[in-house]
């Protein structure tokens, strides 16, 4: 049976899927992963069609990064900003409002009747609504090392708004500009959070680990990002894209080296996030290859996402879930089996079609179920745990 990390001691659950940003967002999360992928598997096999006012690549590339991801970003900023400043973030018929407009961006977009420019609002309100219910604390706390993520959310805002305006036919821009954007703004995000999350993590969960930091590198590692993000987004030049892509592959590849030690294959909850940050390592890696072959990004923007953001968001919903409902930070077998799973899919997605080319539609598809397998585990052990009040009987 599937554990779904309930204490044998007296415990009355009563429900609480609205008394902490984590809860409703990473629910929400764990079940859009796959059934965004469901859907878009049957789109490109042509047994449905997805009638809305994105393309249907277009639909896929939003949704997953403007939908799945945004879910869990909002889901750890708006709990994490509890921690940082000890207010009360956002909770209770509030969050669920929050929740409603995230939901009405998913759906909206399939109601061909509604105006379009409707459906761009509903969308493109969400993230500065969590930026606002962050910024809120934490400028109140004056928690200023924290604000930078305000406007890093304003900024995803603005991507957000590039893809709405383009669909719309309102800016001359392509739709992709916006969501590649986004998805280096979403690394940007996982960069700084890493930072400073992840050598925490290790040296407290792993017995006699001591990481490595350099300032040099804490310094580059933002600035390398931004520095491949402006030449890939803005100026589309090539053998800019692959000189900067060297550059940050060098810099968050030591950066990593820093952190890592043998000893972290014995935590589940460590190694995830480290190999989640070593993909994003790959898809530098792979996108300076944009220097001589620039079909080779699309692989890399996959080791991004189905790599970088996919396995670090299912490692960093893991861990926040069971540290904010009370419960010790170990998981079972069925979660370590979703942490295997979900790296097999980046595997089979994004290196193995470099030696198998043509089989490269099955490698897909393979990939893509294999992702769903992964969250349908982490959806079915971790949902119990959002939906009901903590175990030791704190708040939260």
């Amino acid at each position: 049976m599937m554990k779904i990390y309930e204490p044998n001691n007296q415990y009355t659950p009563t429900f609480a899927l609205f008394a902490l940003g984590f809860r409703p967002f990473f629910f929400l999360a764990a079940f859009f992963a796959p059934v965004l992928i469901v859907l878009w598997l049957m789109q490109l096999s042509g047994l449905i069609s997805l009638s809305s006012y994105y393309f249907p690549i277009g639909w896929h590339a939003h949704e997953m990064l403007f939908g799945y991801t945004v879910a869990v970003i909002a889901g750890f900023l708006l709990t994490a900003a509890g921690n940082w400043t000890g207010m009360k973030v956002i909770n209770g018929w509030r969050l669920a409002l929050l929740m409603f407009v995230f939901l009405l961006s998913r759906f909206s977009p399939f109601l061909t009747e509604l105006p379009h420019w409707i459906i761009a609002a509903i969308d493109v309100a969400f993230i500065p609504l969590v930026a606002l219910f962050l910024a809120i604390p934490v400028i109140k706390t004056k928690q200023w090392s924290n604000f930078i993520f305000v406007p890093l959310l304003l900024l995803m805002a603005a991507a957000n708004a590039v893809v709405h305006l383009s669909a719309l036919s309102i800016i001359d821009v392509p739709v992709v500009a916006g969501s590649r954007a986004m998805l280096y703004l979403v690394i940007l995000l996982i960069v700084i959070m890493g930072g400073r999350v992840i050598p925490f993590f290790t040296e407290r969960g792993v017995a006699g680990v001591t990481v490595k930091k350099w300032q040099w590198i804490e310094w580059s590692s933002g600035i390398s990002i931004l520095l491949v993000m402006i030449a890939d987004v803005f100026l589309n030049d090539s053998r800019l894209i692959g000189y900067f892509a060297i550059f940050a592959a060098i810099v968050h590849g030591l950066r990593v080296a820093g952190w890592y030690s043998n000893k972290i294959w014995q935590v589940p909850l460590v190694w995830i996030l480290q190999i989640a940050y070593g993909w994003i390592v790959l898809g530098f890696i792979i996108k300076s290859a944009a220097l001589f072959n620039p079909n080779a990004s699309l692989l890399a923007y996959h080791a991004f996402t189905v790599g970088g953001i996919g396995i670090m968001t299912l490692g960093m919903m893991a861990r926040v879930s069971l540290g904010h409902t009370g419960r010790d930070m170990q998981i079972d077998r069925w979660m370590t089996l979703s942490f295997v799973v979900i790296n097999v899919a980046a595997v089979v997605r994004v290196i193995a079609p470099i030696f198998l080319p043509d089989l490269y539609l099955q490698l897909i598809n393979i990939a893509a179920w294999l992702w769903v397998v992964a969250f349908v585990i982490f959806l079915v052990v971790y949902t119990p745990m959002w939906f009901y009040s903590r175990v030791d009987g704190r708040e939260g």
